[in-house]
């Protein structure tokens, strides 16, 4: 637990539940679920195969929710216990499963990079984004 400054009251900061690292930028899976969604209106017939993968993964781990995750900063509830990095992983290999092509994945990295060291998945993909912008 960590004492917030503003409000002098203790707040829980919890681990993933798939890293088991801290939950730093706490924004829960099923609102960026939604803008991920959003972004995909750009690509219909994307959206229809990578969707409900993404609801059969959020139902998969709302079956999982108890009353321990850190709170969301977008929707205040308590259920960013996935954090943005493993979230955005997920939907990234997803993504390359679906072979989407470099333009999608470079796209997805610009809007969704949760990747703030840039020693994970960026670091992967760094070869073909760099092709790209080339």
């Amino acid at each position: 637990m960590i004492l917030n400054k503003y409000t002098k009251d203790l707040e829980t900061n919890h681990l993933c539940d798939v890293c088991s690292e801290a939950v730093t930028n706490p924004i829960c899976p099923f609102c960026l679920a939604a803008e991920i969604d959003v972004w995909l209106t750009l690509y219909p017939d994307l959206r229809k195969k990578l969707m409900p993968k993404l609801n059969k993964y959020l139902n998969n781990i709302s079956n999982r929710i108890t009353t321990y995750g850190t709170l969301c900063i977008k929707c205040n509830k308590r259920q960013a216990f996935v954090c943005t990095y493993c979230f955005t992983e997920y939907v990234l290999i997803e993504l390359n499963n679906l072979d989407v092509g470099n333009f999608i994945i470079k796209e997805f990295i610009d809007f969704f990079n949760f990747d703030l060291n840039y020693k994970g998945y960026y670091k992967e993909i760094e070869n073909g984004i760099e092709e790209i912008i080339n």
